[in-house]
């Protein structure tokens, strides 16, 4: 969860323009989803610094 953005009391699914449908039939192609993931390292480099405050990450262990 974002802290430097003030909430706007509208719950997520209400969000205009915001696809919501269409993004979750885009995450259930996992495929596709790493295919883009992967394209986004290659030309932006791996994700850095540290990780969102309240979560952990995919390897908790790694930050315990």
């Amino acid at each position: 969860m974002r802290t430097d953005v003030t909430p706007t009391g509208q719950g997520i699914w209400d969000v205009p323009n915001a696809h919501t449908r269409d993004f979750i039939d885009f995450m259930a192609d996992r495929a596709a989803v790493e295919r883009r993931r992967q394209t986004m390292v290659l030309y932006l480099g791996e994700v850095s610094g540290p990780p969102t405050p309240g979560w952990l990450g995919l390897f908790p262990a790694r930050h315990a």
